[in-house]
């Protein structure tokens, strides 16, 4: 029986209403590249409508089902993890696309696993450290068994050519091992080792390298590496304070590269304007201070964990493609949140946000007033 007394009814409005907008983003957006790949028009938009209602209902069942039954899963759910993971690479069962290998091809739709490896890594990473509490403090027998375990999903990720998401796998993991009591120094050390590995994958990879030229000086090769950037650059230009109107938009046509997926904030932000963009921006910032306020009032260790990790990489993934778009960081492959095009990520995404709002049933101060949530913003959670 569907029980969603408690839960916050903010959230749980804005999310409902972020997967229903996802399909009129995804329309307006995807319409001219789906009819240059496909020859029809309504491709992606008729994809990501299917996954509407599996994506809503995941939504609202997991918001009635009790995250704690979810500690019982963690197993079975990394190994899960591991083998869909590694059926990418299986001839006949995963599928390449743009040079990225990402996908298990499923004949009626194809699925993306690192989506699933996100949550799994939280779950699991929310309940072995309320398990070690007290403990993670300790390198060897506290924090090395996880960080070996996220670290080689992490590789795995990479080895598909998921740079971006298996990046932010790693941030997210890496802010969960602070809040959940691990060493500033440990973390600080292992990042320092990390960042060779890192640079080392982007200097590799000759389409990165050039990514972070074009983000330096893309006006330098306008024609080439700089292109995209300075696309985007215009679609914010052309959209003004109020935007050309839903569907008007040019630079979708042929200029912007996948507009119904990194680049579909500068369609937003072409067609509604500055002022749409400002109210997507603001939306996910409400959602990142309600459920870091939820992480933050919820008294189970478990509960708040997962839903700062949930918060965490919802946040990164809206924070980046912003960023991404508007030319503050090196453009690379990250989605917004329920409005760019991809079933596999929003389906995912339902169920992280209603295990959200299932967490938000068992805080003890789940209305905080304007001072809370003034510092919350001015302090940091």
């Amino acid at each position: 029986m569907l029980n969603l007394r408690k839960v916050d009814g903010f959230l749980l409005f804005i999310f409902i209403l972020l997967i229903v907008l996802g399909n009129l983003t995804v329309y307006t957006s995807s319409y001219f590249v789906a009819k240059r790949l496909t020859g029809n028009p309504y491709y992606f938009f008729i994809r990501q409508l299917i996954w509407t209602i599996p994506s809503l209902l995941s939504l609202l069942f997991f918001a009635n089902y009790n995250y704690t039954n979810l500690r019982k899963l963690t197993k079975p759910m990394i190994l899960l993890t591991f083998i869909l993971l590694l059926l990418v690479f299986v001839p006949g069962i995963g599928k390449e696309s743009g040079g990225a290998r990402r996908w298990i091809n499923l004949r009626l739709f194809d699925f993306n696993p690192s989506e699933f490896a996100k949550l799994s890594i939280i779950i699991y990473l929310s309940h072995i450290l309320t398990k070690k509490r007290g403990k993670i403090e300790d390198f060897t027998f506290g924090l090395l068994p996880p960080l070996l375990l996220v670290s080689a999903i992490f590789f795995i990720i990479l080895m598909q050519s998921g740079f971006s998401t298996a990046s932010i796998l790693l941030v997210t993991a890496f802010l969960m091992f602070f809040i959940g009591g691990a060493s500033l120094t440990h973390i600080f050390s292992i990042g320092l080792l990390s960042l060779p590995v890192l640079i080392f994958f982007i200097w590799k990879v000759s389409y990165r390298m050039a990514r972070i030229a074009s983000f330096l000086n893309p006006w330098a090769d306008p024609f080439g590496k700089g292109y995209h950037l300075i696309q985007s650059i215009k679609a914010f230009a052309n959209g003004g304070l109020l935007g050309v109107g839903f569907g008007n938009g040019v630079q979708k046509i042929s200029a912007l590269p996948a507009p119904h997926t990194d680049f579909i904030f500068s369609v937003i932000v072409e067609e509604f304007g500055i002022i749409g963009g400002l109210t997507v921006s603001i939306i996910y910032l409400l959602i990142f201070i309600k459920g870091m306020l939820i992480a933050k009032n919820t008294e189970d260790n478990f509960g708040a964990l997962l839903a700062f990790g949930i918060v965490t990489l919802f946040s990164l993934h809206a924070f980046l493609n912003i960023a991404i778009t508007t030319g503050t960081i090196p453009p690379t492959g990250v989605s917004l949140p329920f409005l760019s095009y991809g079933g596999s990520s929003s389906l995912i995404l339902s169920i992280s946000c209603g295990i959200l709002l299932n967490i938000s049933k068992n805080t003890s101060h789940l209305k905080a007033n304007k001072k809370e949530i003034e510092k919350i913003i001015n302090e940091g959670f």
